[in-house]
């Protein structure tokens, strides 16, 4: 790109990494001898934390060096695709920059904002005022707009841990408590046939509450299926739920067609349509007369019948299933509507301080409890049920089983439930073969760890550390985590003290420690800078092949280079290749 600089708008608030701050930055002008032209588009700026410009926040218009590349995978085995998710928005080019190389422009100006931004930040404002323990805080914000920026990741974890991660995000039951609050404030609408006014009232402000959260798909279907029920009503139509869920995927599909392959989307309507099928046939199972009793059974049943479809779809993105999903899904449910309502209070009664003080503080201790319970909870989660896989045809193969026996359930149809009988036999015979596969594997793999020397050794359904730097635990969750679960090598075993293997009869040597006593290694690994030459070390071993680890060097890789060209010896460089597995 033929430019100077770039001027470009901070559109959320900086986002704290591990060694640096992240900017989602929307793209404004290029500068080029002095002349400004306009651009569109949108990246992510990572400045370095250790000299990051305090001052800049959200909203304000920086200029950027002319320092961009492309978003790039690590190449570790199986890794979220992060390009083409980042392709999927739109999103092509990033930087990592000195905070030094960053020119403020021009702050952001508080009038420039439209009326939802200033709604959001008022509110957010509220809640970090009322609510100061910080990981309650993050939690409201993020429940009640859409605000992930403070969301402690351990929390966020442990929700997705026990299958209530969907409790976080701007949903229908956000819509719906919404909405119960302003049909109280008409409390003094009481005859039936005006009841539509309600509707046609909290209309715009349900749209209004959506947009202020940052328009998620999972609200944005929320609030067009509540705009067609209002609809509907207004002009005493009938309502069919799944018409409406139908209605709400085509507008949203017509307005943003890339939504279709967002996984917060597939869970969002997958969620609603197993409700919509399974919630009233599992209901007639058992029928309470008791409010108590009929609430908790109606809670219970609606988390079944979500379940029975988002279940796979969660196994096949995430690789978990949570085994508690339906104690914490209940417990879930009392919370949710309790502390929406707790923080809409906080918010509507700011303007009273001991009140929302008050309020605030019977928000933290019942957040508190409840994530303690949560915590609890997904420590009883086995570690096995955190490692599962589904294959393509595998996810296809439970959903027309689910199909058959549905079939066959509501409609006494045989043949339906034959074919689900002969597809579980074929799905149990696909397990087993992966299984068999698996027990018979061998693989060494030496992955990109971001200068950090991480190198496994995978024999049967164990992993082995033979070389590990040290790393921040959830890093290497998540480098090494994929290859894991894919080859269902996640149990840990503990390797003989030696850096020589024959794997598939090729001898593999890693050079950890300087020069060893073997004549001879099809493959020699190297992880640090050695006193010898390279064109000594490739005259010692023989090697076919050489492979530089992750924490190499720049004048380290050159010298490497020329002693292999000079030999005919195949070089792999991790660090800019990827990971390099032998098998």
């Amino acid at each position: 790109m033929q430019a100077d600089a770039y001027i470009a708008r901070i559109s959320s608030e900086p986002m704290t990494k591990e060694k640096t701050w992240k900017l989602e930055v929307n793209v404004l002008y290029n500068m080029q001898n002095g002349q400004r032209h306009r651009v569109n588009g949108e990246a992510f700026v990572y400045v370095f934390r250790n000299n990051f410009p305090i001052t800049i926040q959200n909203g304000d218009t920086i200029i950027l060096p002319n320092n961009w590349q492309g978003i790039k995978n690590a190449g570790n085995p199986f890794e979220f695709d992060y390009v083409d998710y980042c392709a999927k928005n739109n999103l092509y080019y990033t930087q990592f920059i000195s905070g030094s190389d960053i020119k403020l422009y021009n702050h952001g100006i508080y009038k420039d904002k439209s009326i939802t931004e200033r709604a959001h930040d008022w509110c957010m404002d509220q809640l970090a005022t009322y609510l100061p323990d910080s990981a309650t805080a993050g939690l409201i914000q993020a429940m009640l707009l859409g605000d992930e920026i403070h969301l402690d990741e351990h929390l966020l974890q442990a929700y997705a841990d026990t299958g209530i991660v969907h409790i976080i995000a701007i949903s229908g039951g956000n819509v719906a408590i919404f909405f119960l609050i302003i049909s109280f404030l008409l409390w003094w609408i009481k005859d039936a046939k005006y009841r539509w006014i309600k509707y046609i009232v909290a209309l715009p402000l349900v749209w209004f509450y959506v947009l202020m959260a940052g328009a998620p798909p999972s609200a944005i279907r929320a609030a067009i299926m509540f705009s067609i029920l209002a609809i509907g009503f207004s002009l005493n139509k009938q309502h069919n739920s799944l018409n409406f869920l139908l209605a709400a995927a085509f507008i949203l599909l017509c307005a943003v067609p890339m939504w279709l392959f967002s996984v917060g989307f597939q869970l969002s309507f997958i969620a609603v349509l197993s409700l919509i099928l399974f919630y009233a046939p599992i209901y007639q199972l058992f029928t309470p007369t008791h409010i108590i009793i009929k609430n908790l059974w109606s809670t219970i049943v609606a988390s079944l019948a979500a379940e029975i479809l988002v279940a796979p779809v969660v196994i096949y993105y995430f690789h978990l299933f949570p085994l508690w999903f339906l104690a914490a899904n209940v417990i879930a449910y009392l919370f949710m509507g309790l502390t929406l309502i707790l923080g809409m209070a906080i918010v509507g009664v700011s303007y009273i301080p001991i009140v929302a003080k008050a309020i605030g503080t019977t928000t933290i201790f019942i957040v508190t409890i409840f994530d303690r319970i949560v915590y609890w909870l997904q420590q009883q989660n086995p570690v096995a049920l955190h490692y599962l896989y589904l294959k393509n045809y595998e996810l296809a193969l439970i959903y027309t089983v689910i199909t058959g026996i549905a079939i066959y359930l509501f409609h006494k149809n045989k043949p339906s439930l034959y074919i689900s009988m002969l597809l579980i036999c074929l799905l149990f015979i696909s397990i087993y073969m992966n299984e068999s596969v698996a027990s018979h594997q061998q693989k060494l793999v030496v992955y990109n760890a971001a200068r950090s020397n991480q190198i496994e050794l995978i024999q049967g359904k164990y992993h082995y550390t033979v070389v590990k730097d040290p790393i921040d635990s959830k890093k290497m969750k998540y480098i090494a985590d994929p290859s894991h679960t894919v080859w269902r090598a996640w149990r840990t075993g503990i390797l003989p003290t030696t850096h020589y293997f024959i794997i598939n009869g090729k001898s593999v040597l890693v050079l950890d420690t300087g020069i060893q006593n073997i004549s001879h290694a099809d493959h020699i690994i190297i992880t640090k800078t050695l006193q010898q030459d390279p064109r000594y070390i490739i005259k010692v071993y023989y090697p076919k092949e050489v492979v530089l680890a992750s924490a190499s060097r720049e004048q380290e890789t050159a010298k490497w280079e020329r002693a292999c060209k000079e030999n005919n010896i195949r070089l792999f460089v991790v660090r800019t290749e990827g990971a390099y597995v032998l098998e």
